[in-house]
């Protein structure tokens, strides 16, 4: 791109200052972006998780308050502890729902990205614009906050915006200011994860687009880092259940529980022989549930120093929302008021099957608090995956730029 016109006007108005300079590209691309109709589309979609949790506090503040209609809603579908004291156990639902938020906000800050992110430096480079920002008094910071605000500017508006407006809904709705007092903490904690997803994904996001002068590619590389490492961590973790399956099927076969159960004797040879074929298949199916609840307990105990998840991207995100929100100790709270302590309910990681609809549905119910109740790796470990990202991504961006700017 020549620039045509390398003289000065003069120039009437206030200066903003050096501090300021950043903002000018960053307005200027984020203008950019929202003119596609996609993109505001994606920006109003994001907001039902929003709703979704506004509609969560306002009901959990009505239920502290003892509304008739909100009583009736929710006290057949809460375990009597959390109904008796709803007010004790305001910050773990509170946690819990942001928590579930964010979860999938993330995916929303994904979307976001893949489609305003590839062209931020890759059309520079594609149309030589770079020596035009750089015939200006603007330093290479400037030009990565620049663009970095407009990946700032969108997870505020679909992750710590809404975040704020729920916050300040609950509280109104529960008509208590003791709500601060238990709750401020996700104030900030949630504006701490907005800024770790920015600065994670923002990064990231700019030096992939700085590798290529092709938005499509840039694109392709980001839905590839997507969904390929979160992928990755599920076959590995597929992997090692099976093996982990397999070992333990094993380790049955070995205590002789493979011999045929005893049948009766009976005249007719056919019907004998389908009832022995019909006790063995009752016991090979008894045999597979015991293994399934042995693998189950074996994963659960062995979930603190299970690393798969850290290849994926997103799971690593969502780890460290976890531990800014304190959601851990949250799971622990309501698995104490629900059937005990962490450690007692590892057994019921194994009632896949029960007979019946109400026992399985209260089976699955048992089964999905277990999982979040099992002990997790440390969170410090997805925070050492990010900041690496990071700094392989700092390291591209400086590299990449410094390289194609032919005024410096």
């Amino acid at each position: 791109m020549p620039i045509f016109d390398q003289g000065y006007q003069h120039w009437k108005g206030t200066l903003s200052g050096r501090g300021w300079r950043w903002l000018a590209v960053a307005r200027h691309g984020l203008r950019g972006q929202l003119k596609g109709w996609v993109v505001r589309i994606l920006l109003l979609v994001a907001w039902l998780p929003a709703l979704a949790l506004i509609v969560a506090l306002a009901l959990w503040g009505l239920f502290e308050q003892g509304a008739e209609g909100v009583l009736s809603l929710l006290q057949p579908i809460l375990p009597p502890g959390i109904s008796a004291a709803p007010h004790a156990y305001r910050q773990a639902i509170w946690t819990i729902a942001y928590s579930t938020f964010f979860k999938f906000e993330v995916f929303f800050v994904m979307l976001l990205v893949v489609i305003t992110g590839p062209n931020l430096i890759s059309r520079d480079l594609r149309f030589n614009a770079l020596p035009l920002y750089f015939s200006r008094p603007l330093t290479r910071l400037d030009y990565f906050l620049g663009k970095l605000g407009v990946i700032a500017a969108l997870v505020a508006a679909v992750a710590v915006g809404p975040a704020a407006v729920a916050y300040v809904l609950g509280v109104c709705f529960s008509l208590d200011l003791s709500v601060i007092r238990d709750t401020w903490r996700l104030l900030p904690a949630s504006f701490l994860y907005g800024l770790a997803i920015v600065v994670s994904v923002g990064t990231l996001m700019l030096a992939l687009s700085s590798l290529s002068r092709r938005s499509l590619y840039v694109g392709i590389a980001w839905a590839g880092l997507w969904v390929i490492s979160s992928t990755v961590a599920g076959v590995l973790g597929g992997i090692h259940r099976e093996a982990l399956y397999h070992k333990l099927w094993q380790e049955e076969m070995g205590q002789g529980n493979t011999e045929r159960p005893p049948h009766d004797e009976s005249p007719d040879p056919d019907q004998a022989s389908m009832e022995g074929r019909q006790q063995s298949r009752a016991a090979q199916g008894a045999m597979r549930e015991q293994v399934r609840r042995r693998v189950e307990r074996a994963e659960a105990e062995a979930a603190p120093t299970n690393w798969r998840p850290l290849c994926s991207y997103t799971a690593n995100l969502q780890r460290l929302g976890e531990a800014l929100l304190n959601t851990d100790a949250a799971w622990v709270q309501i698995g104490q008021a629900v059937e005990g302590p962490r450690a007692a309910l590892w057994p019921l990681l194994g009632g896949r099957r029960a007979r019946g609809s109400d026992a399985e549905s209260a089976s699955i119910n048992k089964r999905r608090l277990a999982d979040q109740l099992v002990p997790q790796y440390p969170w410090i470990w997805s925070a050492g995956v990010l900041a690496g990202l990071l700094g392989l991504s700092l390291w591209t961006l400086n590299t990449r730029v410094k390289s194609l700017d032919r005024l410096r």
